[in-house]
């Protein structure tokens, strides 16, 4: 059985191959072009007989390419025939021999889910203290303050938006602030989560969804081949609502930017090349503005490359995350991160972390030449599948914040690696890591709109001392505990 589905956006061709023997289905990714012009690869067998019939085809056929040939001109999408994927490149060689077709051809091969490192901290509407567990095994920790009141560095009501210090490190709020004053009329962007899926009836994600105007679905589930895109897995739903959560509707988090999310399922446990190809078509062909990617694999495939390359000249921006397994990408490079040194309009987002003496990248994340911008990648907190509230680490938490600033930056009207280039140019200095990779600093949301509304940057302040600390002792006889109070000034917000 050989079966085809045509990528038309992407100028790549799908088969899907399974043998007569009975064995389970394999695919084959193919792309065809001709003098620098995309083919059909079922254009090839048409191709051939002309050559053949102007006697410039010297070549015999073989039974597979024959096999090859009948499957391509066929009109149907499944015919029973057996060509592999070594008998599809032997014909794809032959091709290349007599009519001078450029082709890459390769098999389909699983993809290895990176999923979001470290502890995983559940918390429940009205947030109680935080519990800890970490997968596999649950380990109990100290419990800080519970996460209520919303956050006034933040403007937010939000409750747990009080423990989301990593929208306070990337001047989140100061970016949301100038682009209300600057009366700028923002364009409508729509921000995609390639990923496990969402809960789609989650109370802080519900009314954030894009909607298709045919189907009304918030995007597709290429896992399935359906518009039910529930989340097993939960990372779609965490990478989601850092992104774009409600804000200031007094419950949950807060997400980094206003957006429409798109959400697009292109794995549950097994992750496949293919699938994701088929993602990116889709992604394309809706006409969706950025696109964030918290996964990684490690083999390299020359055909994602030139998906990736198509989206980008689509105008499309790919934000995606670096990994969490402490390597060199310059020694070992992971993919689609990687491919961001080679598209100026694709970024490659480390995780950075605060230390007592400066923001550093964190010890676990992936950092190389491709990897220019860092967000907190550390006890970042989001929405659950549960219908809950997490927080968790990884690079994986990092990326939805890069993508939801990109995001901000089309909807002031930039384009392309304008708003790439406004996010990097606008970042922190140099951030240390254990491999010495020199351009690499942290996202400033507030300097990339700067940027974007061509006003002059700002460098970040830490918070000041407003007035004198004052201590006051509790007269209690059964508890002298002391208090210690004081008011702050942090980005000309008075704290109490």
């Amino acid at each position: 059985m050989f079966m085809r589905s045509t990528l038309s956006s992407l100028s790549v061709i799908l088969l899907s191959t399974a043998l007569c023997r009975g064995d389970a289905p394999t695919h084959t990714l193919a792309r065809v072009s001709h003098r620098g012009a995309p083919v059909d690869i079922r254009d090839v067998p048409v191709m051939m007989a002309q050559a053949a019939a102007a006697g410039e085809r010297s070549r015999p056929l073989s039974q597979g390419d024959q096999e090859c040939e009948q499957c391509l001109a066929q009109n149907g999408m499944v015919e029973d025939l057996n060509p592999d994927y070594s008998q599809i490149l032997e014909y794809l060689k032959k091709a290349a021999l007599d009519v001078g077709i450029d082709f890459d051809c390769e098999p389909d091969y699983s993809v290895t889910f990176t999923p979001i490192s470290g502890t995983t901290t559940t918390t429940r509407r009205p947030p109680p203290p935080r519990t800890t567990t970490t997968t596999p095994t649950t380990t109990p920790a100290p419990t800080p303050r519970p996460c209520t009141g919303g956050n006034p560095l933040l403007g937010t009501n939000d409750p747990v938006s009080s423990c989301q210090s990593n929208l306070e490190r990337i001047r989140i709020w100061e970016a949301w602030r100038l682009i209300e004053s600057s009366k700028r009329k923002l364009k409508k962007v729509v921000l995609v989560i390639l990923d496990s899926g969402v809960n789609m009836k989650h109370p802080d994600l519900a009314k954030q969804f894009w909607r298709d105007p045919t189907t009304g679905s918030i995007g597709y589930n290429f896992v399935d081949n359906n518009t039910d895109v529930t989340d097993k897995n939960g990372h779609g739903t965490f990478c989601a609502g850092i992104a774009g959560a409600e804000t200031n509707n007094s419950i949950g988090v807060a997400g980094a930017a206003n957006v429409e999310l798109m959400i697009v399922k292109w794995f549950d446990k097994e992750l496949w090349l293919s699938v994701l190809v088929r993602a990116f078509d889709y992604v394309l062909r809706q006409g969706a503005t950025v696109s964030s990617h918290s996964y990684t694999f490690g083999r390299g495939s020359q055909i994602f490359k030139s998906v990736i390359a198509k989206v980008s000249a689509a105008g499309h921006i790919v934000i995606a995350g670096a990994g969490n397994d402490a390597q060199s990408l310059d020694q070992n490079p992971v993919y689609p991160c990687s491919i961001a040194r080679a598209i100026p309009s694709m970024l490659c987002v480390a995780a950075s972390t605060p230390t007592s003496k400066a923001t550093t990248i964190t010890y676990w994340s992936n950092v190389g030449a491709a990897t220019q911008i860092a967000a907190p990648g550390v006890d970042i907190y989001s929405t659950d599948r549960s219908g809950s509230y997490s927080s968790a680490s990884g690079t994986s938490a990092s990326t939805p914040q890069v993508a939801a600033v990109a995001a901000m930056m089309a909807a002031l009207g930039l384009q392309g690696q304008d708003i790439t280039e406004a996010i990097t140019r606008s970042r922190t200095a140099g951030l240390s890591n254990k491999f010495n990779v020199p351009d690499v600093g942290e996202l400033d949301a507030l300097n990339a709109v700067k940027l974007a509304l061509g006003q002059p940057t700002s460098p970040r302040e830490p918070p000041r001392l407003l007035q004198q600390v004052r201590v006051v002792s509790r007269c209690d006889a059964s508890d002298r505990s002391t208090y210690i109070s004081a008011r702050w000034l942090a980005n000309d917000k008075i704290l109490s």
